[in-house]
């Protein structure tokens, strides 16, 4: 075989060698304007009260897509969910007896968006109110609460008060709420001074109207982005109806 022969051969293969090594490595490389990507993130679960819960088995969802985009978490509480196209979402949390949260103003941007906010969500509250009274003083409010089950320092229960100016004061309308009261006597009693109800949003005139929830450590609450009200996912709904005071 002559040499020039032998040259043509050698410059066949090296054009097909680099041939195969451009396509390989454009096969290889990243898309250089994706327009999804992964979302992620890990949750911490607990009961009503402080106790840790398998965080495994909690379904997230991003909502309002078509088909569905979710994740399982896994025993670690991990969850990982793939080509979500780019946007601005609310993630929904999921799982069998704990109330719905929601995660609100996701930016999903980049082909990786991590949430590094880690949600420590509880289950629904087992605590009912079975009785509530008030009676005011000077500028105060002096509740009892009796709950089912009574707490007691074995047995911590959590209740949380809301307040309107109409007899039909719920959770889901309200003037305003308090933070999460533990309760460890039966009854409960909490006295609400003038500068705590300034606090919440309430004027000290007029009549008041009182209702009280039971309610987890961990209330899984969110601020609803439509209405801008605060949702509490983990009451028991189980109550007795509101209570007035007048000043």
């Amino acid at each position: 075989m002559s040499i020039l022969r032998i040259m043509k051969k050698l410059n066949i293969l090296l054009i097909a060698s680099c041939f195969l090594i451009s396509c390989n490595s454009t096969s290889n490389t990243p898309d250089p304007d994706p327009t999804s990507g992964d979302i992620t993130g890990s949750v911490l679960l607990f009961d009503e009260g402080i106790a840790n819960q398998s965080p495994s088995g909690m379904k997230v969802t991003v909502e309002n897509l078509t088909p569905e985009k979710s994740a399982i978490t896994d025993n670690s509480g991990k969850f990982s969910i793939p080509d979500v196209p780019f946007g601005t979402y609310a993630l929904v949390y999921e799982k069998t007896g704990f109330g719905v949260f929601k995660k609100t103003g996701i930016e999903h941007t980049s082909a990786a968006t991590p949430i590094t906010d880690i949600p420590s969500l509880g289950q629904l509250s087992t605590t009912s109110v079975t009785e509530l009274s008030a009676t005011p003083s000077g500028k105060t409010i002096q509740t009892s609460v009796t709950t089912s089950p009574p707490g007691n320092n074995a047995n911590r229960r959590y209740v949380r008060f809301f307040f309107g100016d109409t007899p039909d004061v719920s959770s889901t309308k309200y003037k305003a709420f308090s933070p999460i009261y533990v309760v460890q006597d039966a009854p409960y009693t909490r006295v609400f001074t003038e500068a705590e109800l300034n606090q919440f949003g309430i004027t000290v005139t007029g009549t008041i109207h009182i209702r009280a929830y039971g309610e987890s450590f961990f209330s899984n609450s969110y601020v609803d982005p439509q209405t801008q009200k605060t949702i509490f996912p983990n009451l028991n709904p189980t109550t007795v109806g509101a209570v007035s005071v007048s000043f």
